[in-house]
């Protein structure tokens, strides 16, 4: 009789690896058996077959809350076919995904993973349900963008900037690199002036570096990781920064790259980034 393994599996906001990235796996109906592909049978933690965690906060923390600047979506999944176990991953041929964990089961997973940051523990829970809240964009709102920017720049020391609207996140980051390709022969005061927005530019990058003597936190930290994703790299900035400031690693506010860009996502910000001399350049989410 065959034995049945049962575990989860996180896809991103629109079905896709998360980590590999590429087309959607599926298109969300439920429940759904995965076509059956051939597994590697070498040592390596992730290689070729359907890669899943026994826990749930095992598989977050993997793969990521918001690898794409989107919250991640988890998803629970079973196997009666054979299973090998690498580490924390498992992978199989073929697995079947049985339904989406609601927003008690991720919150319980959350709550598993941050233990190792006692003794704040449950400040930075709190943290990072309101990040994947915020970076889920439920609402649309211009006025609260905005007021949300001005907030955020005022928190910076940055008052003086303006912000400018792009109509979409391409032709903000089109405008960042032309000024980076102006600036690139002799530019210190735009550098500063971006570093001065830029979290892990400056204070963020001293915080995280001093955080690294606590293993177990840095690990866990592998939740928030982000590749190329702008959004989910400000998540992620303001966490590490809060709970350094919390441990007394740093003299900053600990909320200092929360105030105002949180509100400013929760309301359909898209992506904001220095884009001219004392120009903060920002775009809504399509």
């Amino acid at each position: 009789m065959s034995k049945t393994t049962k575990g989860f599996k996180v896809f991103t906001h629109d079905f896709r690896p998360p980590v590999q990235g590429g087309e959607p796996v599926w298109d969300g109906t439920l429940p759904y058996v995965l076509p059956e592909v051939k597994v590697d049978e070498s040592q390596r933690d992730c290689a070729a077959g359907w890669n899943f965690a026994r826990e749930a906060h095992v598989a977050l923390r993997i793969a990521g809350l918001w690898p794409t600047g989107r919250p991640s979506r988890l998803f629970s999944v079973e196997t009666s076919g054979a299973v090998l176990e690498r580490g924390e991953k498992l992978r199989t041929a073929s697995l079947t995904i049985l339904h989406e964990a609601s927003a008690e089961e991720i919150a319980a997973a959350i709550v598993a993973f941050s233990t190792v940051f006692a003794p704040h523990a449950d400040w930075m829970v709190a943290e990072q349900l309101e990040w994947r809240a915020a970076l889920g964009r439920p609402a649309r709102d211009v006025g609260v963008i905005e007021a949300g920017l001005l907030v955020a720049l005022e928190a910076r020391g940055l008052s003086s900037w303006k912000l400018c609207r792009f109509e979409s996140a391409r032709d903000a980051w089109d405008a960042r690199a032309a000024w980076d390709a102006w600036d690139a022969r002799d530019a210190r005061d735009a550098w500063d002036a971006r570093d001065a927005w830029d979290a892990r530019a400056a204070r963020a990058a001293r915080a995280a570096r001093a955080a690294r003597d606590a293993r177990a936190a840095w690990d866990a930290w592998d939740a928030w990781a982000a590749w190329d994703a702008w959004d989910a790299w400000d998540a992620r900035a303001a966490l590490t920064l809060g709970f350094a400031s919390r441990q007394g690693w740093v003299k900053h506010d600990a909320l200092l790259f929360t105030r105002g860009i949180r509100e400013a996502y929760s309301n359909g910000l898209e992506v904001a980034v220095p884009t001219s001399p004392n120009e903060l350049g920002w775009a809504m989410a399509e």
